[in-house]
């Protein structure tokens, strides 16, 4: 059994607004899980949205150590109070506060943070407060949030530069951008892991992606299909897309859209990857991913809050 509770509350000001936050612990057969509730003040019940972070060390925040200090999750948590709604944050086992959680890197699989994620909202729909649960899932955590919407009762869904593809697909995609042959010899590889053969050779340059020890997790990635998962959904979906995104662009999100029932497709001038402005020129766009002072693009709150409060609003296909 996996129970959560309040460490202790704080209160930050913002403008003439108050928010309150509330640090919360999950526990887990392997460690405990960490997160934050980001509340509006002075409301006795308000709709919440969880936000499962993007790949790799990503942490509730939407920081990670490898050059990306955004704090973008954190900047929409505080957006959405103001708009009377509540965030749920949280680190995935082994990442920054979550790091004890963690169990060996070669026997983590992609369905362990659905499973982790599941128990977060099963737990948090507890709380007399929650009017009302939306999911939302950021880059890789789009695929989580998903799966997760169609094991637990949620309000509605969301997609945040979330790949419409097999990941394979995308991250070739990403690969072939820099360099063909470099792209064209992850494929080939790609095609081995999915099958579970023995790879001979890594190329130069592709070590991080194939270290042995994350292939068992890369192949339990790869058997997940968002297309096949986001069509069984029978729940209000919005898919969000930034027009200068390098690493998922916006074509992902047409392919998600055509896919799903009940959504609609919004994309966000100008942001990029990490859901801030961004030129869409490669060095410029990238000098974004280190300045945690640079803004959320209005629109993509304004679009999470509309959705988020009226779900229904979702044109029928």
């Amino acid at each position: 059994m996996r129970i959560i509770f309040a460490i202790f509350l704080f209160f930050t000001t913002v403008g003439c607004y108050a928010q309150e936050s509330e640090q919360l612990t999950l526990h887990t057969a392997t460690g405990d899980l960490k997160g934050t509730l980001v509340l509006p003040a002075n409301d006795t019940t308000f709709p919440l949205v969880f936000i499962q972070p993007g790949s790799g060390p990503t942490d509730r925040n939407g920081n990670n150590p490898f050059g990306v200090r955004a704090n973008s999750y954190r900047m929409i948590a505080d957006s959405l109070a103001l708009r009377g709604i509540a965030t749920m944050l949280i680190d995935k086992r082994g990442i920054a506060a979550s790091a004890p959680a963690g169990t060996d890197e070669s026997e983590l699989r992609f369905t362990n943070y659905v499973d982790d994620l599941v128990d977060w909202v099963l737990l948090l729909q507890k709380d007399k407060r929650i009017a009302a649960v939306s999911l939302a899932g950021h880059s890789e955590g789009s695929l989580v949030a998903m799966l997760t919407a169609r094991k637990v009762k949620v309000q509605s869904y969301i997609s945040i530069s979330g790949p419409g593809e097999n990941i394979a697909k995308t991250i070739v995609g990403q690969v072939t951008a820099q360099d063909e042959d470099l792209g064209a010899a992850l494929d080939s590889i790609f095609t081995r892991v999915r099958t579970g053969k023995p790879i001979s050779e890594i190329p130069s340059g592709l070590g991080s992606i194939l270290r042995p020890s994350v292939l068992p997790y890369m192949r339990s990635w790869m058997q997940q299909e968002p297309c096949d998962i986001i069509k069984k959904l029978k729940i209000p979906i919005l898919i969000i897309q930034g027009s200068t995104d390098l690493q998922v662009d916006t074509k992902q999100g047409h392919n998600l859209n055509n896919c799903a029932k009940n959504s609609q497709l919004r994309t966000i001038a100008g942001m990029n990857h990490i859901l801030k402005e961004a030129p869409a020129e490669r060095s410029a766009n990238l000098a974004t991913y280190n300045d945690p002072n640079l803004p959320i693009p209005t629109m993509l709150i304004a679009a999470l809050a509309t959705f988020i409060k009226d779900p229904c609003s979702c044109l029928q296909k």
